[in-house]
């Protein structure tokens, strides 16, 4: 089964902006005011898409990946890619100051990572990542920002071109190389949408889009520390683990999760228009159960066995 196939998703995520350069008219102009910012990331994206071959091929341990992670972060940062402050809905924003650094680092490294674990069964991160790009782009049209939702597009074309590949049965996998790479440009894309705007109700928006990848990543952390097991060891209590174990096959999963990931974006698309800090606290507060409701539900099932 060939396992390469992320090279096949940055290859087209890549081949649009290759354009830019030939054409001539206003979008290509408005480019030239993003080119500086849009080539650090791709620069990243490729430095993450290497590392992911070479695990691919080679495997890599988790302190050799971490690393390299946030080396390609903390470049990022200073390319442009930064959290320098976080909106409050019942008041003025929070400028992080010092923080900046290492908030910036613990999202970029962090929905690398949760797109990366939420490639567990087919089509699951590249429909997943679908769902959430179509959102962002959404999002930027609605602000005004034409070339980041053009590059948002590109995520969402690329992805949703593979995904007929991989989608259960699935003829080639995504691998590493894929999913690191898709969840290094969610990130990054996730920095200059969402964090850039201080409507009230952005706060939420980001928790929201990624909700998915985030919640299932939490859970699982938590989980291996409540009981013990090492935090970087494989095992079967991911989210979509719990589907199969629960009597779903591969395809009802991933659609089951799809449908989660595209209403959640509706929603935050929603939030980030209509948003007030009433909708915000109602809004978190339903997630919030939501959430706490799943994990109940899922405790009182036979607990999935670790991967030997």
């Amino acid at each position: 089964m060939p396992r390469l196939g992320g090279i096949a998703v940055f290859g087209g995520f890549c081949a649009p902006w290759l354009a830019f350069y030939l054409l001539d008219n206003r979008v290509t102009a408005t480019f030239q005011n993003y080119e500086k910012l849009f080539l650090a990331l791709m620069i990243g994206a490729a430095l993450m898409l290497l590392l992911g071959v070479a695990d691919d091929i080679k495997g890599l341990n988790a302190k050799q990946k971490f690393s390299f992670q946030i080396m390609t972060a903390l470049a990022l940062y200073f390319g442009g890619y930064q959290i320098t402050l976080l909106s409050n809905p019942f008041g003025s924003s929070i400028p992080l100051g010092w923080l900046a650094l290492p908030v910036s680092i613990l999202w970029i490294v962090g929905v690398t990572n949760a797109i990366n674990l939420l490639d567990g069964i087919d089509g699951l991160a590249s429909g997943v990542t679908v769902c959430i790009a179509l959102s962002l782009a959404v999002i930027n049209i609605m602000n005004d920002n034409v070339m980041v939702a053009l590059l948002t597009l590109c995520l969402a074309g690329a992805c949703l071109g593979f995904l007929p590949h991989n989608f259960a049965p699935a003829r080639i996998f995504l691998g590493d190389s894929g999913s690191l790479f898709i969840g290094l440009v969610l990130s990054c894309i996730g920095i200059i949408s969402l964090f850039k705007v201080t409507t009230a109700a952005i706060v939420i928006v980001p928790v929201m889009l990624f909700g998915i990848p985030l919640f299932d990543t939490t859970a699982v952390f938590f989980g291996r520390m409540a009981r013990g097991a090492p935090l970087f060891k494989a095992d079967r209590t991911h989210l979509h683990h719990r589907l199969l174990h629960m009597g779903m096959n591969h395809r009802q999963a991933s659609l089951l999760l799809y449908a989660v990931s595209a209403a959640l974006g509706g929603v935050a698309v929603y939030v980030n228009v209509h948003g007030t800090p009433r909708l915000v606290v109602i809004v978190s507060s339903l997630v919030a159960l939501l959430a706490i409701y799943v994990l109940f539900a899922l405790r009182h099932h036979d607990k999935p066995k670790d991967t030997p």
